[in-house]
């Protein structure tokens, strides 16, 4: 039988035939110890661990932040290819499946880079290499030179049609976010389609997925409210969650707040305010009348949610992926825990590689760590 299990300890088994892969995530202690460190301290520590390959294969050519920087990007392409490519069956196709919302992420940058003139290797330092679009197609996408030829470039590609209506007329103010929430709306619609296809494994899937469709639908929520004059944001809604998105329609024009908080309430979201606001201000007295207070503030005055409180907000999302994931041991769901919890450690690691980089001190880069 193939075993998937995530332990406590941070460990991830991944049992085939022919394969063990055994990995360990870097501890709360270790970041604390890292956020004290110089950037050769860090390389030198990050050499003594899963980075161990790559930082050898690099310090010929590389030092300081350089040298971080692309071990760290190798050892999370390496990551994601090897488990996939261990993953039997229908998990297999699941997995790819729900790392395919990186393909989008992917997109997003190299049209970036080529509306801004961003250099291609500053956009390969935040690729996140884990989708079905291969390294060499991005490598092509990064050399061409027009927003016309990189969509044209993607022509097969899953979500190449609203890529391409979406690019239709050309570039405006506004155009990338608009494409962005198009592509991300594509991708769950399939990837729920797919969950509750019958495909083996998807039943368990569906519980976190409509969880993360109700955090993104959440925070686009905010966000059209504070910058944002439509009047119909239904379009911008995720289908597929634990609420319509005529609920959202309805939460957009509220401005009682009774009738807010009682949204809030049937979102289910203030309990995770709560708990955001407790890792916040690191004070479990935080009761829900104080997320409702402060979130109320916020939708009032037209702002989006804090920083702090989003991050927050992401160490409880990863949070319930690990507590599904338990529950559903044999499911898909630890694998993705585990590429999730993956994917924010190198983000932790170049937060902090960057922070010392310029001169930050330990408790500011700390807020834009995931632990």
């Amino acid at each position: 039988m193939h075993h998937f299990p995530v332990t406590p300890t941070g460990y991830i088994y991944i049992c085939t035939r022919l394969t063990v892969r055994k990995a360990r995530l870097i501890s709360r202690d270790q970041y604390m110890r890292l956020l004290n460190m110089d950037l050769n301290q860090i390389s030198r520590f990050i050499g003594e661990t899963e980075y161990q390959n790559e930082v050898n294969e690099l310090a010929g050519s590389r030092s300081g932040i350089d040298l971080i920087e692309g071990a760290l990007t190798r050892n999370l392409a390496e990551t994601y290819q090897s488990v996939v490519a261990i993953t039997p069956g229908a998990l297999h196709e699941l997995t790819e499946r729900y790392l395919a919302r990186w393909d989008v992420w992917n997109v997003m940058l190299v049209l970036r880079s080529r509306q801004f003139g961003i250099p291609a290797d500053q956009i390969r330092q935040v690729l996140i290499p884990a989708g079905g679009i291969s390294q060499p197609r991005i490598e092509s996408l990064l050399s061409q030179r027009t927003l016309n030829d990189v969509v044209e470039g993607l022509e097969g590609w899953e979500h190449y049609p609203v890529l391409k209506d979406g690019f239709a007329s050309g570039y405006r103010k506004g155009l990338f976010g608009e494409v962005e929430n198009s592509l991300y709306m594509s991708f769950y619609k399939n990837l729920y389609r797919d969950a509750r296809s019958g495909i083996r494994g998807g039943d368990a899937m569906l519980p976190y997925l409509r969880f993360e469709i109700d955090i993104i639908n959440i925070r686009n929520l905010f966000r059209l409210r504070a910058g944002s004059k439509v009047s119909d944001i239904k379009p911008y809604m995720i289908p597929g969650g634990n609420l319509r998105p005529d609920f959202y329609q309805q939460m957009y024009s509220i401005e009682d707040k009774q009738q807010f908080v009682s949204g809030m309430q049937q979102m289910r979201i203030l309990p995770i305010l709560m708990e955001a606001l407790q890792d916040v201000r690191c004070n479990e007295s935080v009761c829900e009348a104080d997320a409702a207070d402060l979130i109320w503030k916020l939708w009032a005055e037209r702002k989006t949610p804090l920083f702090a409180m989003m991050m927050a907000v992401t160490r409880l999302r990863l949070r319930r992926l690990e507590l599904i994931a338990k529950r559903y041991p044999f499911s898909v769901l630890p694998i993705l825990s585990y590429l999730e919890h993956k994917r924010h450690e190198v983000a932790n690691l170049r937060a902090i590689a960057r922070g010392k980089q310029f001169g930050l001190d330990s408790d500011q880069i700390k807020r834009y760590l995931i632990m």
